[in-house]
């Protein structure tokens, strides 16, 4: 029986190849011979053109229509072969074409061919006695021949989808059909629990009492100063309500909730039903509200918790709005088309009656019922994906330990249970623990100290554990700490230290972490309890970075003296380059520490080259430091300085150099006319050859092009920006001094 269902679905290779082939009339070859090509010179690549191109011929054998195919290329070489055969059987409407060239047979349609381009052009050619027998083979009204082949074939497809998807379809429509009606109550359930927004309607008065409409008990209320869309309770029904004016808006509507409806379908099979529910009210008949209940999708569940889902919409053969297998799909860019994506599953109210009645083995299994006891809002399906992966969920339910349960389905803990007829010996503590845990309402965190308490065999409070958990606090967050402190110790601390400086306790434990760390760095003994419990944690802290910090900078200066012997010599005998008057001073470094902390703090290359300290031990130049004399220990700016006063470089924060300089100016004129005075033989020598040094520099730097791109430069070239900085300190030739 398949063997004759699947003759009729295809054609048989052997009988077509044994039919005899359709070769090429003397009349095609000499019509192809006449069919001379036009070169045609395209952008990229030369083609010919022909006149018509393609030749058909066709003959019927054994009820088979038989198509053959030459190009003109072929034929105009006295090749009679065709390049392509297509058989068409109508009884059992099937057809297949078989390429010479590729030696292959195909069910493509001819719009997927090589001679897709002659679909609709009237530039092939056919004997009219052709053309004649396949319209009237094809019961064909179209007059071009090739054409009318195509239309076959795409109705041809169009019948054998058809045919599968009404086998589908029927599949779908069965599976739907086994679905029972919705409880008697239902469409009183979603207007009064499943929509969950209530209103009290009120016409605007100045009287202090009157009355309002409750839209949820339909009844006249009394209410007493209310407010446009103040919140309150309805003083009949108690229910939560929002007052509405009647006359500030024309029309409401609630927000979209989620209702799921849990049913029995069929044996071992229970159903999931998704509803969107929303209510519109118009204000000039505000009591007679509009309800809009959508069954959007149905999760049919077996007795493994596999799923077949379904979803209403449009399907894309029907065109119908109807039941579909599959998940429902959205664009992932509403209004913009583009890609799709699977809609999510949202918290839903849970109709309850009809839960108790599921007669499933499995669902009786999962604890959804004594789950949704407890819980309102819910989410069913990532519910039963989880019980599905981690089938211990059922006995934490059942056990009460519903916080631990929603850890695990939030993603938010992985526990391990054992297969132990003992739940509290399952996760690895006791029934007296488990019962602490079960009476506190435990979640993963708790239930992660309740496993150090056995470990440790040392009791800790429940109030205690509690606050870690309201902290959001682990075991593993406070090891660095639990060596010296219990974990009483640790919440008291902890609750000090954070009323104290306003910080979170989370910001804290990173603080205190990092002060312990930088304390090891420096030395200090962190098992001293002053140490360890810091009686102002974030002042210490700050103190401990600054310590930090000095010792850097301490380290630092002793290997620069090492690598460069006498900076700190050279830094004291700069005493006679100090200068002041009423607006500025010229300050000198009394060691190279004091350099370091400067450019640290200005944040500028003195800090991050060491060319500068190589400059001081040859005396080529010196780091000095401008002031205002009203704030003599702020910095202001560095200076770069040769031997005799030339001023090289002037640099305040991150490497600037402001339009306050030029103040200073003429104060950094006179500091180096009194420098004159103080300048011995030797100081002009050391000035001739830091000459000669900085005029080799800039012309290395000017025939590299080195270009300068920061703040206030952009692709400046480094030479002319050092030459616009320099201020000679305008004394006779240096020769002649140093002479």
């Amino acid at each position: 029986m398949q063997q004759k269902m699947k003759e009729r679905t295809e054609m048989n290779k052997k009988e077509l190849r044994n039919m005899k082939l359709l070769e090429a009339t003397d009349e095609l070859i000499k019509l192809a011979k006449e069919d001379v090509p036009v070169r045609d010179k395209g952008y990229y690549t030369e083609q010919l053109i022909y006149q018509r191109g393609l030749y058909l011929r066709a003959e019927v054998e054994n009820n088979i229509l038989k198509v053959a195919f030459y190009l003109a290329e072929y034929l105009s070489t006295d090749c009679r072969k065709p390049v392509y055969t297509l058989y068409v059987d109508k009884k059992n409407d099937v057809f297949k074409g078989y390429d010479y060239r590729t030696k292959k047979w195909s069910e493509s349609m001819l719009d997927k061919t090589i001679f897709s381009k002659w679909l609709y052009q009237e530039n092939s050619y056919m004997k009219e006695a052709d053309t004649t027998l396949i319209q009237k083979y094809l019961e064909s009204e179209y007059d071009d021949a090739f054409y009318a082949l195509y239309v076959y074939q795409c109705d041809q497809r169009h019948r054998r989808l058809g045919m599968k998807y009404e086998k589908i379809l029927t599949n779908w429509d069965q599976c739907m059909d086994r679905l029972p009606e919705v409880p008697k109550d239902w469409l009183r359930w979603q207007k009064k629990v499943g929509i969950t927004q209530n209103f009290i309607f009120y016409h605007y008065s100045r009287r202090k009492d009157q009355t309002g409409y409750c839209s949820w008990c339909e009844s006249e209320v009394p209410i007493s100063h209310p407010h446009h869309n103040a919140v309150g309770h309805c003083p009949k029904c108690r229910h939560q309500i929002q007052y509405k004016a009647l006359g500030r808006a024309k029309s409401l509507k609630t927000k979209k909730e989620t209702a799921y409806l849990l049913q029995t379908c069929g044996k071992n099979v229970f159903v999931l039903r998704e509803f969107q529910l929303q209510m519109l009210i118009v204000s000039s008949s505000y009591k007679k509200p509009v309800y809009s209940f959508f069954e959007r999708r149905r999760i049919l569940y077996d007795e493994k918790l596999n799923t077949e889902e379904y979803y209403f919409g449009r399907h894309h053969w029907t065109k119908e709005n109807r039941w579909i297998q599959g998940k429902l799909q959205v664009p992932l860019y509403p209004g913009y088309g583009g890609y799709m994506t699977y809609e999510g599953y949202d918290m839903g109210n849970i109709y309850g009656k009809s839960l108790h009645g599921i007669k499933n083995r499995t669902f009786r299994k999962t604890g959804f019922h004594e789950y949704a006891k407890v819980k309102r809002f819910l989410d069913p399906v990532s519910f039963f994906e989880m019980v599905r992966e981690r089938p211990y969920l059922e006995r934490l339910i059942k056990a009460g330990l519903y916080h631990l349960a929603e850890d695990i389905m939030d993603n938010k803990a992985q526990i391990y249970c054992e297969d132990s007829g003992d739940l509290g010996k399952a996760l690895g503590i006791d029934r007296f623990r488990l019962k602490r845990l079960r009476t506190n309402n435990g979640g993963e965190i708790f239930l992660q100290w309740l496993l150090l308490e056995k470990a440790q065999n040392k009791l800790i409070r429940d109030d205690v554990i509690s606050w870690m958990c309201r902290e959001k606090l682990k075991p593993a967050d406070l090891m660095f700490i639990m060596d010296r402190m219990a974990p009483l110790q640790i919440k008291n601390y902890l609750e000090k230290q954070a009323a104290e400086s306003g910080e979170s306790v989370k910001d804290l434990i990173k603080t205190w972490k990092d002060y312990l760390n930088m304390a090891i760095r420096v030395g200090v003994n962190v098992q001293d309890s002053v140490i360890y419990r810091a009686r102002k944690l974030m002042q210490r802290h700050n103190e401990m970075i600054k310590e930090i910090e000095a010792k850097d900078l301490i380290l630092r200066a002793g290997e620069l003296e090492k690598k460069y012997p006498g900076l700190n010599r050279i830094c004291r005998d700069l005493k006679k380059y100090e200068y002041a008057d009423k607006e500025y001073q010229i300050v000198v470094p009394e060691k190279v520490d004091d350099i370091l902390y400067e450019a640290k703090l200005m944040h500028h290359c003195v800090n991050n080259t060491e060319t500068y300290y190589e400059r001081m031990s040859q005396q080529e130049s010196y780091i000095l430091f401008l002031r205002k004399a009203e704030q003599p220990t702020e910095a202001y700016y560095t200076l770069e300085v040769e031997p005799d006063g030339t001023i090289r470089q002037t640099r305040t924060f991150y490497n600037q150099q402001n339009e306050d300089i030029e103040l200073a100016r003429d104060f950094l004129i006179k500091w180096q006319k009194q420098l004159k005075k103080k300048l011995a033989k030797e100081d002009y020598k050391l000035a001739v050859k830091s000459q000669s040094l900085r005029k080799k520099e800039i012309d290395e730097l000017r025939s590299k092009g080195v270009r300068v791109n920061g703040v206030g430069y952009c692709n400046k070239l480094l030479a002319e920006i050092l030459e616009e900085d320099l201020m000679e300190a305008g004394n006779r030739e240096l020769e002649e001094q140093a002479a």
